[in-house]
């Protein structure tokens, strides 16, 4: 099994230097999350990923999904970054947050799954007003987590936020 999660990690990570950038030709990155081999059918794991969040749930997702579009990482406050805190923690780190969305911002809901909100990775935007979202752990609707990747489309964009992340710099 250790071999297999090497082998697999090792593939996600050259898969993300392969990957077209975001919104280029085929799409940003969305599949190969690493964590997705430990994640459980229900219930937290409480194991912590690269960025300092927990591993299966929507923030560590996205996280990952910035990093393998090539986007910055490095605006993220350990401890602070529960979903419906990430506008007011992007704005401090300069990044514009608004309510328009592009192809790879991220997708904030800072009042869905009270008290800690949800964020999603933009992989596509309409001229209707919907987006495209690729994402984990989405709160059912009773507020049930569900601990699983999912892709959804048509998504209205009343009451998101969006964060714009740039390209992490070269060198």
């Amino acid at each position: 099994m250790r071999s297999y999660l090497a082998l697999l990690t090792a593939a996600v990570a050259l898969a993300a230097t392969q990957a077209p950038a975001a919104g280029g030709r085929g799409g940003p990155v969305v599949h190969g999350y690493p964590y997705a081999p430990r994640c459980p059918g229900a219930g937290i794991r409480d194991v912590v990923d690269r960025w300092g969040m927990y591993a299966c749930n929507c923030t560590s997702y996205v996280a990952w999904a910035l990093e393998a579009n090539g986007q910055r990482t490095d605006w993220f406050i350990p401890g602070a970054m529960n979903a419906w805190n990430w506008p007011h923690v992007a704005r401090l780190a300069g990044l514009r947050v608004d309510r328009s969305p592009t192809v790879g911002s991220v997708a904030v809901w800072p009042r869905l799954a009270p008290p800690f909100g949800h964020v999603a990775y933009v992989t596509a935007v309409d001229s209707s007003g919907f987006v495209a979202v690729a994402e984990y752990n989405l709160p059912g609707p009773t507020g049930k987590q569900t601990y699983a990747f999912d892709t959804r489309r048509f998504v209205p964009v009343a009451g998101a936020l969006f964060i714009h992340v740039p390209r992490r710099a070269r060198g």
